[in-house]
């Protein structure tokens, strides 16, 4: 505390001498999907009115401040799509693992990428639009949804013709056990404020002669009917009467995946990290070109001196939020083709024979 002038006094520029911890992370990704047919497994969220925060972080709605990002990108691709438009899209809803659906029936959004719908010319809010949500989910969604379950040939259809000799349909119509439920019901939701959210699921397959539940050969059967679906969505609500300021929907799709790189990566390769986590979940044909874009978070503080010299050989591991499926992160020294990021969300370091949060 002798110091008597300002010149004399050290700046925190003279700290880079020491500044030796640097973490480098990425909680923002998105693209612009072409259809549905982008997602594998795809939810339908039927309540899109519920907020839901991830790592402090808005997911939904998007926050303001990855709504100016994503909408600068979408600006710079050809879009008249606003700040405003982004953080006003509406949720459609979310990829996910192939699992049971009974283990994504949480009212959890999931950090999984989830699908939205930017309406660049809609004057209300559109998830808080009740006019909206009835005809878009009734005239819209609804028979989509219905649609894809009866092609699907994972449910049994009644009321087909065939059940009857004259081949007449009976006055119910087709019909599955799949067919999703009419607004009514979600809106009396949202008139009560009631904070629970609920979801259906778009047809899923899985290939008996590949793991973890995989589609396999029925790749181009799911790529067919989700594909369909999302034209049938935009014809029933092109030129529709009552959703004149709800026309030309872009879908965007944003993952809030926390992917944790070794900074010695390249960058080609830690884009490659965050862009192999997208692709066990999503279809890569059905991405626009040149669209998916990656956010990294970089940090860079100062270590005391002694910890630095005697800081110990850190081995880091992956586990996942169950605390399964751990393995060892690769050391981009001896090899950087080894998958070099963390995918689930939590990293431990074993150091000195103690486990610690990374």
């Amino acid at each position: 505390m002798s110091i008597t002038h300002e010149r004399d006094i050290n700046g925190l520029a003279t700290l880079s001498v020491v500044a030796k911890e640097e973490q480098c992370h990425s909680e923002l990704s998105f693209c612009i999907p072409t259809s549905l047919a982008f997602a594998k497994r795809l939810t339908w969220e039927q309540t899109p009115w519920i907020s839901n925060n991830l790592n402090r972080r808005s997911v939904n709605p998007i926050g303001e401040a990855d709504a100016y990002r994503i909408a600068q990108y979408l600006t710079s691709q050809g879009h008249d799509v606003t700040q405003r438009n982004v953080q006003r899209a509406l949720l459609f809803g979310s990829t996910y693992t192939p699992t049971s659906e009974g283990d994504n029936m949480s009212e959890d959004i999931g950090m999984n990428p989830h699908l939205f719908l930017i309406f660049p010319n809609a004057s209300m809010v559109p998830y808080l639009d009740k006019q909206f949500l009835k005809i878009w989910h009734d005239e819209i969604v609804k028979p989509a949804f219905d649609r894809a379950w009866k092609d699907s040939g994972l449910t049994l259809v009644h009321g087909v013709s065939l059940d009857t000799p004259t081949r007449i349909l009976p006055p119910t119509g087709v019909r599955t056990e799949r067919d999703a439920y009419p607004v009514s019901g979600f809106l009396e939701r949202l008139r009560n404020g009631n904070p629970g959210a609920v979801r259906d699921y778009w047809p899923v397959w899985g290939d008996s002669e590949w793991h973890l539940g995989l589609e396999g050969k029925y790749t181009n059967t799911r790529t067919r009917i989700y594909h369909e679906a999302w034209s049938a969505i935009k014809g029933m609500l092109k030129d529709h009467p009552q959703m004149s300021s709800y026309q030309i929907p872009i879908l965007l799709a944003v993952s809030r995946m926390q992917i944790h790189v070794n900074t010695r990566l390249s960058t080609s390769y830690k884009f490659k990290c965050v862009a192999q986590e997208w692709d066990r979940l999503v279809d890569s044909r059905f991405v626009k070109p040149a669209s998916f874009q990656v956010v990294f978070e970089t940090v860079i503080g100062t270590t005391p001196e002694s910890v630095v010299e005697n800081k110990p050989v850190v081995t880091t591991f992956i586990v996942d939020e169950k605390g399964k499926q751990i393995k060892r992160l690769a050391d981009c020294e001896d090899d950087e083709a080894e998958d070099a990021h963390r995918s689930k969300r939590m990293m431990i370091s074993i150091a000195g024979g103690y486990l610690s949060d990374a």
